[in-house]
C-alpha cells in the first residue's frame, strides 16, 4: 500500500466516525509540560454530554515493524503532554500483544489510547447498531475502543458494549461492561418519573440498604440524561445506570465498572447516552 492510500483510508475513517467533530490535519501543539512544539497527525475536538475531549491521531508509523510497548509509551507521553483525553495509534504493520496490553491496561485515569491496523478500519467504520422493543427502536453508537453486542440470547438487555478483543462473559467478570435496554412507555410506566419510581420500589426491596443518588444533565434543548448511582456496603465495583427519555419510550444504559476504573468507563457510558437516537420501527 502506499502512502497517499493510507493516509486517503484513514481520512474516510475518521470523517465518518466523527461525523459531527471539528477535524484538523497537520497540526502543531504546544506542550503543556515539555513547552516543545508537538506535530499530530489529527487533532480531533468533540463535545460528549456536555464535556469537551480532545482526541490525537497519529499515523505515522507507515514503517517495516509492528508497534511496540515502547511505541505505546511514547504516545502515551505525547497525550499528556498535549492535553489529550484519547489517541489513536494507526499502523500498516499491526501491533504486538504487549503493546496492546500496554495501551488497554495503562493506570492513567484521565487518558485512553487504542491501537488499530489499517486493514481492520473499514471493518470499524460501521460502529451504529439497532436495538428495539415492539415498535419502539434506538440507534446506538460504540463508544471509543469499545464493540457492540447484539447477540440474541440476552434475558434482560438488548445490547452489551465492551473492550474490543474480548468476549461478553469476560468483560462481565472483569466488571467493566455496559448493558442496554429499551423501556416502552405504557398505562402503568408513562413517564421517565413513573419508571425510575418502580425501580426505586424494586431496590428497596431486594436491597434496602443500597443508597440511590441521582444528577440530572441537560444536553441541549431537546435532550436530557439522568444518571442514577446505586450503592452498597457490600459492593466492589460501581453501578451507574443513564436515562434518556424519549417520546414512546425510555432507553437506558447501566454501567458496571471497578472503582480504579470508573473515570474512563464513565466516559463511555456519556457517549452511549450522549448518541442514542430515538427510531421508530413502525
Amino acid at each position: 500500500m502506499k502512502w497517499r492510500e493510507y493516509e486517503n483510508k484513514i481520512h474516510e475513517y475518521v470523517a465518518n466516525h466523527y461525523i459531527n467533530s471539528k477535524i484538523l490535519y497537520n497540526q502543531t501543539v504546544s506542550g503543556k509540560m515539555s513547552g516543545s512544539n508537538r506535530q499530530i497527525d489529527m487533532l480531533i475536538d468533540e463535545s460528549i454530554a456536555g464535556r469537551h475531549y480532545r482526541i490525537v491521531i497519529d499515523y505515522s508509523t507507515f514503517r517495516d515493524n509492528r508497534i511496540d510497548v515502547r511505541d505505546v509509551e511514547m504516545f502515551l507521553g505525547t497525550l499528556a503532554d498535549c492535553d489529550a483525553q484519547k489517541g489513536i495509534l494507526i499502523t500498516a504493520k499491526g501491533f504486538t500483544q504487549e503493546a496492546m496490553n500496554r495501551a488497554q491496561f495503562d493506570e492513567n485515569k484521565e487518558i485512553e489510547v487504542d491501537l488499530l491496523n489499517i486493514d481492520d478500519l473499514k471493518e470499524l467504520t460501521g460502529s451504529n447498531a439497532i436495538i428495539y422493543k415492539e415498535d419502539c427502536g434506538a440507534i446506538i453508537t460504540t463508544p471509543f475502543g469499545w464493540i457492540i453486542d447484539k447477540a440474541n440470547d440476552h434475558l434482560y438487555f438488548l445490547a452489551a458494549f465492551y473492550k474490543r478483543g474480548i468476549e461478553l462473559l469476560t468483560a462481565v467478570k472483569n466488571k467493566e461492561w455496559i448493558c442496554a435496554s429499551i423501556e416502552v412507555k405504557s398505562p402503568t410506566t408513562k413517564s421517565l418519573k413513573d419508571f425510575l419510581a418502580c425501580q426505586e420500589e424494586y431496590t428497596k426491596k431486594e436491597m434496602p440498604d443500597a443508597v440511590t443518588n441521582y444528577e440530572k444533565r441537560k444536553i441541549d434543548k431537546d435532550k436530557s440524561i439522568t444518571f442514577r448511582e446505586i450503592s452498597h456496603k457490600e459492593f466492589d465495583h460501581r453501578e451507574i445506570t443513564g436515562f434518556v427519555e424519549f417520546d414512546e419510550f425510555i432507553f437506558y444504559a447501566v454501567l458496571i465498572t471497578s472503582k480504579s476504573l470508573y473515570e474512563k468507563n464513565f466516559r463511555k457510558l456519556e457517549f452511549i447516552l450522549d448518541k442514542v437516537l430515538p427510531l421508530n420501527m413502525k
